[in-house]
């Protein structure tokens, strides 16, 4: 460190009433908190007439700070400001990035997860560059065609309902037989349990049934087309002696015969033959009369066959 504290002078003789004072050493890297030189006066400048030059005064302005727009305060570099004031202008110098880049509406929908099973069947499973593919792709998932009974048994009953309205008769043919006269014959194949034929007929009670009954048994022409039945704890009887050219009232009687009787409700008591067995083409159609009284017998003999 070097100090000059006395009074030096020029070679022109002007003396220089001037100290320079170093106040540090020199530094290898400069740090931010160097101090400058110095320049101290020791003594009160002097003019070249030898006069005493007046200091000048620090003149202060007094004026009031200023009220920036954004709420700042502005002085003018003599007032000091809090800090309040100095966070206030700091955060007015920042920006937003809202005011570079637009900000996005944020979607409050919530859209609903795709179950595993359809994320599966979107998204494609890409292997070595190459997509796999599923075999239902190319080939239907084969489903299962199988019915339960009751289904089959609903599907049976809608069947009977329109072939009763619509008084089906298709695949029968009347046949002469020896002994027994006309029947009815098969000129179509039967599944078992199909519907064949309607036992048409005039509907009537028990008591009335009773006393045609007796009527018909004194004229021997006549033959006997009375059939009971029950149906929803109720007996009923079908009179099916006129001829009407229905041919359910042909069927002839076989205690072993191919077709089987079911009573339905269907806009009121009904009686239909059903296939009891398979049918084939040229059968004769048969059903059990079930009359097994000894008067029955005695005047038609064939009931025992």
């Amino acid at each position: 460190m070097v100090r000059v504290n006395s009074v030096t002078s020029t070679q022109e003789g002007i003396k220089t009433p001037h100290r320079i004072e170093l106040c540090e050493e020199k530094q290898v890297k400069p740090t931010r908190n160097y101090r400058k030189r110095r320049i101290i006066s020791s003594v009160s400048i002097k003019t070249e007439n030898e006069l005493d030059e007046p200091q000048l005064k620090k003149t202060e302005v007094n004026s009031k700070p200023l009220k920036a727009s954004n709420g700042c305060i502005m002085t003018n570099g003599t007032a000091s400001r809090s800090r309040a004031s100095r966070a206030a202008a700091r955060s007015a110098d920042s920006h937003k990035l809202t005011e570079y880049f637009k900000e996005e509406l944020k979607n409050t929908k919530v859209e609903p997860q795709p179950s595993p099973v359809e994320k599966i069947t979107k998204d494609e499973v890409k292997v070595n560059g190459n997509t796999n593919h599923k075999l239902t792709e190319y080939f239907p998932v084969r489903r299962s065609v199988r019915k339960t009974s009751k289904c089959v048994m609903a599907e049976k009953m809608r069947d009977f309902e329109r072939a009763i309205r619509e008084q089906r008769e298709d695949g029968l043919q009347v046949a002469y037989f020896k002994d027994k006269g006309r029947g009815v014959v098969a000129t179509k194949a039967f599944q078992r349990g199909e519907f064949v034929v309607e036992y048409a007929g005039e509907l009537v009670g028990v008591a009335e049934a009773r006393e045609r009954e007796r009527l018909y048994a004194q004229d021997p022409t006549k033959g006997c087309y009375m059939y009971y039945f029950r149906l929803q704890d109720q007996q009923y009887c079908i009179d099916a002696t006129s001829e009407s050219g229905r041919l359910g009232r042909l069927v002839n009687h076989s205690r072993t015969g191919n077709l089987v009787t079911k009573a339905l409700w269907v806009d009121g008591p009904r009686l239909v033959l059903v296939a009891g067995t398979d049918v084939q083409p040229g059968d004769e159609l048969t059903y059990d009369y079930g009359d097994r009284s000894r008067e029955s017998l005695r005047h038609h003999p064939w009931l025992a066959l």
